[in-house]
């Protein structure tokens, strides 16, 4: 009996970081452009890994400027998981806030890398040969 409560509590642990994900599905769902609020970002997903001010970007073309966006404030989450041989996947949620607090727009991004670390390090390359002239 205490084998098997130890073997459930190792597994509940192993699997914990797999319940919650930030994915693209849920991300679409529950982030509106121009309605959710910071708050109810933060009731979501928690607090941001990250977060700073950007004072907007617009271009010049000829006599007109076009603006790119109004700036605000972005929110960046961060979400690694560790999986089978060495597979690591990064997720990351870029949100921009308006100036009122409210989600201007939100980009999604996820990336795989796949590979052992090394068992020794890299040999280092000979330094190069001065040209004898």
């Amino acid at each position: 009996m205490r084998h098997t409560v130890s073997i459930l509590a190792v597994a509940t642990i192993l699997f914990a970081g797999c319940v919650y994900r930030i994915t693209p599905q849920n991300v679409e769902q529950k982030l509106i452009a121009g309605k959710t609020t910071k708050q109810e970002v933060v009731k979501l997903y928690g607090a941001p890994f990250l977060r700073y001010k950007t004072p907007g970007m617009s271009m010049t073309s000829g006599k007109k400027e076009y603006q790119l966006h109004a700036g605000g404030e972005i929110w960046l989450y961060y979400i690694h998981y560790l999986g089978l041989l060495d597979i690591m996947k990064q997720e990351t949620l870029r949100i921009l806030f308006n100036n009122k607090g409210i989600v201007s727009s939100y980009t999604f991004t996820n990336a795989t890398s796949a590979g052992s670390f090394p068992s020794k390090p890299p040999q280092q390359s000979p330094s190069p040969t001065p040209l004898l002239r």
